[in-house]
């Protein structure tokens, strides 16, 4: 999806944004370091957890709970850091590279290299 269809997503949806974290793909989407990105990963508080009754939702391997097609979240949203951008809390792009680079799953190799020259530019 698209930033704009990203964000017509997340409005639909209509989570308090004060609530979640957009992470990773969606948040390199919203800062135009992405043109697409394939589904929605964010994190939640432990309120918004409880609202959309997480605990019941269908669950992967890595944690992260599907309460919504196309979407991943984790009830982990505290200490976490953001930057606002358009008013949608997002993870840091420096957050977003430790993890990449932990991973370094093929398809995070670009992501690393655009989050690394973008930081150099702008720092």
């Amino acid at each position: 999806m698209t930033r704009t269809e990203f964000i017509k997503r997340l409005e639909e949806l209509d989570l308090p944004k004060s609530e979640f974290i957009i992470l990773s793909g969606g948040s390199l989407l919203m800062r135009g370091l992405r043109e697409s990105t394939a589904d929605m990963d964010i994190c939640v508080s432990e309120a918004l957890a409880a609202a959309l009754d997480l605990e019941h939702c269908p669950q992967d391997e890595d944690g992260c709970f599907s309460p919504f097609p196309d979407m991943q979240m984790k009830a982990d949203m505290a200490g976490r850091a953001y930057d606002v951008i358009d008013g949608y809390r997002c993870q840091t792009l420096e957050d977003i590279l430790a993890k990449k680079r932990e991973w370094r799953r093929p398809k995070d190799l670009k992501d690393i290299a655009v989050i690394e020259q973008y930081l150099k530019d702008h720092r």
